[in-house]
């Protein structure tokens, strides 16, 4: 019973981490959507209140899960996990490559917009 009832809040988990997904993409639509085609003052008003909106609510989570990270200093199976991806990292890009920090910002839209 015990198994079971641990299955049932991480399946509880991953459904309310889907659901932010889901609403997350609906927010970056509605965004998009105001910033393209909004013509009132009214709804530009509402692009300017879904950014201090998601910034309260980034800065809230942000405080709230900071903590969980130290998992990766803690946890045995968690540190392992951190060390096979900064080895992945380093051989995927190799030691020689820079990282470009600059960012297009058309690019990314295009990848929020594409189809699921």
């Amino acid at each position: 019973m015990a198994y079971e009832d641990k299955r049932t809040t991480e399946i509880s988990v991953l459904q309310l981490l889907t659901k932010l997904v889901k609403e997350t993409d609906r927010l970056v639509r509605l965004a998009d959507d105001i910033d393209t085609h909004a013509s009132t003052p009214q709804a530009k008003a509402a692009f300017q209140l879904i950014g201090t909106e998601v910034e309260s609510i980034l800065m809230q989570i942000k405080t709230s899960l900071d903590p969980l990270y130290r998992l990766y200093d803690l946890d045995p199976g968690m540190m392992s996990l951190e060390a096979n991806r900064r080895n992945s990292v380093i051989r995927e890009f190799g030691p020689a490559e820079t990282t470009n920090d600059s960012y297009d910002e058309q690019a990314l839209w295009n990848e929020v917009k594409k189809p699921n």
